[in-house]
């Protein structure tokens, strides 16, 4: 090789490394390719801000469970920061999966998503899910909801493939029916609340041939001017003696109350002389509206939820936390009687379901035996 030739190639050479040097500086390439390969990603369900609305427990479980949902198919680290009034690791533990916040990195670059109640994100998340994918810029995704946005996701034909590589049916990528293990996955109870749990658990079930009866019965919120299922209660209580305790081996069951109206539990206690009744005092609380201040009434409203996944019957009202509640089982579909309305006669969606509960009358006993036996989206 001559010497001219040498010089023309060591001259494209250093011009090449100049050209590589000025891009990567002017338009970072590489960078962020090495930047993303280094770093977690993480997405977080929050409810931080006193001012902000969060609902109640069902509404929070319904966003945290959809979060966790979404991060496994967009390949996102999940954490939880719900700290508003009450710190949520005060109550409830990391299980299996390790949720606590403080792992996220401080002044990470982050981008809220506010989601809320707002159900047209249904129709959106269905078809894809640019919403979050455009977000790879921001280490952290930060989410805010009170719905079930999570359960759209199996009809997104585009995450089939994700889905199936997670383990699980396309079909059964779905909160009511992977509830029990995604929220044991998710949460244990503090040491005190287990003890309390295992005191309750001995009473509620003593031996093998205890059955046990749960009664959810959801009357209003607190500053309702009508509590909505309050006259109509003596309807659970003629339910259960009709239709459960009309057989031999009625005296193996015990019943547990809850309700967001403390009379409702004190009264059951009259209505059933022969079988006990058991419920956690001082429990009737919207954690949203009322009582979760220092966690005394979130600590006592999580609980009974907890301890409604051993229940071999439930009776309910059609609200967010008792159905949760119950489908939080083994088995959700198992003896599961909703007070509610009939609906397939109606056309109803997520857009439209707004005329399904306005009025909110003609109610009867319903057997949910499976998706689409009620209304809840």
């Amino acid at each position: 090789m001559n010497e001219h030739r040498k010089k023309i190639i060591y001259f494209l050479i250093i011009l090449i490394i100049l050209s590589l040097f000025y891009y990567q500086k002017t338009f970072n390439i590489f960078q962020v390719d090495l930047n993303h390969q280094n770093r977690e990603e993480f997405i977080q369900f929050e409810c931080v801000r006193a001012s902000e609305l969060c609902g109640g427990w069902g509404d929070r479980l319904k966003g945290i469970l959809s979060t966790y949902a979404l991060s496994m198919v967009i390949d996102r680290k999940f954490t939880i920061k719900m700290v508003r009034n009450c710190d949520l690791r005060n109550i409830l533990k990391p299980n299996e999966y390790n949720w606590d916040h403080d792992q996220v990195p401080e002044n990470v670059n982050s981008k809220e998503v506010n989601i809320g109640w707002e159900f047209s994100y249904y129709d959106k998340l269905k078809k894809d899910l640019s919403l979050f994918k455009n977000l790879k810029n921001f280490q952290l995704i930060k989410v805010k909801a009170g719905i079930q946005f999570g359960n759209v996701l199996r009809e997104n034909k585009n995450l089939h493939k994700k889905i199936k590589s997670l383990g699980y049916n396309v079909s059964e990528f779905h909160i009511a029916l992977s509830l029990n293990k995604w929220y044991n996955q998710l949460f244990k109870l503090n040491n005190e609340s287990q003890k309390k749990y295992e005191s309750y658990l001995k009473r509620l079930k003593p031996n093998d041939k205890s059955k046990l009866i749960c009664v959810q019965i959801r009357t209003g919120d607190p500053d309702s001017s009508v509590r909505r299922d309050y006259y109509t209660r003596i309807e659970y209580w003629r339910f259960i003696n009709k239709n459960i305790l009309n057989s031999s081996d009625s005296k193996n069951y015990k019943i547990f109350v809850t309700s967001d109206y403390e009379t409702v539990k004190e009264e059951a206690q009259s209505y059933f002389p022969n079988n006990e009744v058991i419920y956690n005092k001082d429990s009737s609380f919207h954690i949203d509206k009322q009582g979760d201040d220092e966690c005394r009434g979130l600590e006592s409203v999580i609980f009974d939820f907890h301890m409604m996944q051993n229940c071999d019957i439930g009776v309910i009202s059609h609200s967010g936390y008792g159905l949760l509640a119950l489908l939080n089982r083994p088995d959700p579909f198992k003896e599961l009687y909703v007070y509610s309305k009939e609906h397939k006669h109606l056309s109803l969606t997520h857009n439209n379901q707004s005329r399904y509960f306005s009025p909110w009358k003609n109610l009867t006993w319903i057997k949910y035996s499976k998706l689409g036996d009620i209304v809840f989206f």
